[in-house]
């Protein structure tokens, strides 16, 4: 998928090289294959179905999307992407030319979403206000959520926590 990407990105959105390029930074393998062990044992323990995932300020997905299908062991889970960005959601549409993968551009704390997913996955709480909205009106979904402590970008990460328990009593998660 990178390699995929990269070609396109150097064809067509090379003033996105260096965005691109970060999108497979250490720190970001590291915390999604976090998140894909954490839901596969989850989901074991649980015996949840998951058909359809609804990720959103999903960047370009080439890190999140592979790691959870490898963690499921599916490769027929339906991916819904959203993020703001219309130039990284055309790059993640030339990436991902299956039907698996849908691509949209929105902005999901203000444009009105009907998420279709059983499950939603925010690794990018830092960067939005609060989940509690969309935890609220999607009490039916499991939902996870990453956020960080580093306040060192203060144009960007505008919601930061330093505890698990703070992220989930921001984004209105009881158990």
């Amino acid at each position: 998928y990178f390699y995929k990407g990269m070609c396109y990105v150097n064809d067509q959105h090379v003033y996105k090289f260096k965005d691109y390029s970060e999108c497979i930074f250490e720190t970001q393998i590291q915390s999604k294959n976090w998140l894909g062990e954490r839901l596969r044992g989850v989901r074991e323990r649980n015996k949840l179905e998951i058909k359809e995932i609804d990720v959103v300020a999903s960047w370009y997905g080439i890190v999140l999307v592979p790691f959870l299908r490898y963690y499921l062991n599916d490769q027929n889970i339906k991916f819904n992407l959203y993020d703001v960005d219309w130039y990284t959601t055309e790059i993640a549409r030339h990436i991902f030319e299956d039907d698996t993968v849908t691509v949209h551009t929105n902005d999901v704390v203000f444009d009105d979403i009907e998420f279709k997913g059983d499950t939603f996955i925010n690794c990018s709480c830092e960067h939005m206000f609060d989940m509690k909205e969309l935890t609220h009106q999607n009490k039916d979904k499991l939902f996870i959520f990453q956020s960080n402590d580093n306040r060192n970008v203060q144009w960007m990460h505008i919601n930061c926590v330093d505890t698990t328990k703070e992220l989930a009593q921001q984004a209105g998660l009881k158990r």
